[in-house]
């Protein structure tokens, strides 16, 4: 019996063990996801807490780690994000008071108040990748992109531009230039509107945090770019820029914007797909040359552009309809 006692024992302990080592694994996870899959992130962990709740166990520590991990980030402080965040916070810490207590009626009222939070910050979510707004598009009137190198293009490569206007019925004109900054990009918005744009594709704000522009300098010059656009008749599809695979000093600064501006946004998943699948970082770093998407891990080469284009364009699609994309060739 004795035997059997310790070996109950060690049992325990190395499940302990076992689900301290997989917390820390989903937590990193968490930290090194994508921002399109925020939600789903969240929801990892509020389902984690809900099912030991359900098995009458103590919830408290995955809500602690899901609101850690989206304050690590940071995250964009929008309306809903702030109301799952404080619920979060008051939950966890509620259910850390009664984790000794038999009270079910306190954990279901928990559940249902993250369960509500939860799905206002995911439709939140969704809504800000997309303006409200219902587009018509001016086929007159070409599409403008404006940006530093990630626009321009690292010689050979002219950059996605250059791919996008084989894919839609309008004129496409690249603007991007190696270095750019947002104040600079201020000074060339004459230059941008001379071109009656319909639309003005923008991706800037990384070489802002490079020269150590601030985060309220670089959001004053992002505003003042959209409210040129605007009243000068053009749309504007802005660009999330990653300045961090964990922490993000800038708080999702696009997000925010495109949140109080109702601008449509591309995720920077963009972005972090052309790093990723690059030399410099695996699963790239294991992949054939012809495979990878940038050669020096940060600008893309023409596969990459490609995929950047393709990316651009279903975004179009979903503003302005079907009409606006190239019907591809039958062979």
């Amino acid at each position: 019996m004795r035997r059997l006692g310790e070996f109950r024992s060690a049992l325990a302990s190395l499940g302990r063990v076992v689900r301290t080592i997989g917390l820390a694994l989903v937590f990193v996870f968490s930290l090194l996801s994508f921002p399109s899959v925020t939600p789903w992130v969240a929801a990892l962990w509020i389902s984690w807490s809900l099912g030991r709740i359900v098995c009458r166990k103590p919830g408290w520590l995955p809500l602690t780690a899901c609101l850690a991990t989206l304050l690590l980030r940071p995250v964009a402080l929008t309306p809903a994000m702030a109301l799952f965040l404080m619920t979060l916070l008051i939950s966890a810490a509620w259910l850390y008071r009664i984790r000794s207590q038999s009270n079910q009626r306190h954990r279901r009222l928990i559940c249902c108040a993250m369960a509500f939070t939860w799905a206002g910050m995911f439709y939140e979510w969704r809504a800000i990748e997309n303006c409200s707004s219902p587009q018509t598009f001016d086929f007159s009137r070409p599409i403008v992109c404006l940006g530093d190198s990630l626009t321009e293009g690292l010689h050979p490569d002219d950059g996605y531009p250059d791919a996008l206007k084989h894919l839609v019925n309008a004129e496409v004109i690249n603007l991007g230039f190696s270095g750019m900054a947002s104040s600079q990009a201020i000074g060339q918005i004459d230059r941008v509107l001379s071109h009656n744009p319909q639309l003005v594709i923008i991706e800037l704000g990384g070489h802002d945090f490079l020269k150590g522009h601030s985060r309220s300098q670089t959001r004053s010059n992002l505003t003042s770019l959209i409210d040129s656009c605007r009243r000068n008749g053009s749309d504007v599809v802005l660009m999330e820029i990653p300045r961090g695979f964990i922490f993000d000093p800038y708080a999702s600064l696009e997000r925010q914007i495109a949140s109080e501006k109702d601008v449509q946004l591309i995720s920077d998943t963009w972005l972090r797909q052309i790093v990723l699948l690059s030399p410099i970082a695996p699963p790239g770093r294991w992949m054939s040359e012809h495979a990878r998407l940038s050669e020096d891990g940060i600008h893309s080469n023409e596969q990459g552009s490609q995929k950047i284009a393709n990316d651009v364009a279903r975004v179009l699609e979903s503003m302005y309809g079907e009409a606006l994309l190239k019907k591809p060739q039958s062979r």
